[in-house]
């Protein structure tokens, strides 16, 4: 069983789903991680070959990890599930998970990113592309977490109480 974390950049898939996987004594993937260690980071990628580029690495990496045996979580990149061949394969062998973070904590774990999209954006900015992104992750997901407290042991804690309770009702 896997189970796939979406949501907007520094929404908590990896730092979320790699505590709560492990508390659990699931396997953990991070999308992005796995691009970065074939291919090189998500930000060069962008740089040098462009985006379009890196969304068909994208694409060709999610198939293979979708693949995983025994329950997984999978952090998402911020932009996997915008594509519909990406969203396609998730949704056959995945249950997606918004994790729908307020905008003011995202904001806050944005920090100084290298992350591509974000480059020389405003706050204003980065919030047109959150609100924006917000009802595709709603429409994609097949459950809402929401993230409203910046309480991340509490967080981990709930995100594991679900997932476990995914497993429970996938056997």
């Amino acid at each position: 069983m896997t189970v796939a974390l979406a949501g907007f950049m520094a929404s908590g898939k990896t730092t979320f789903g790699r505590a709560a996987a492990a508390q659990l004594g699931w396997a953990f993937i991070d999308l992005d991680e796995r691009i970065a260690a074939t291919y090189g980071t998500p930000a060069e990628i962008f740089a040098t070959q462009g985006e379009d580029r890196f969304r068909e690495i994208e694409t060709a990496l999610l198939e293979c990890v979708l693949q995983a045996a025994g329950p997984t979580v999978l952090a998402l990149g911020g932009g996997t599930v915008l594509r519909e061949e990406n969203l396609r394969q998730i949704k056959e062998h995945a249950t997606l998970v918004w994790l729908d973070t307020d905008f003011n904590i995202i904001l806050s774990e944005l920090g100084n990113t290298e992350r591509p999209l974000l480059q020389n954006r405003t706050p204003a900015q980065i919030r047109a592309l959150y609100d924006a992104r917000r009802p595709l992750y709603a429409a994609a997901a097949d459950i809402t977490f929401p993230i409203t407290s910046t309480d991340y042991s509490q967080v981990i804690s709930d995100l594991s109480i679900l997932l476990q309770t995914l497993e429970s009702n996938h056997v």
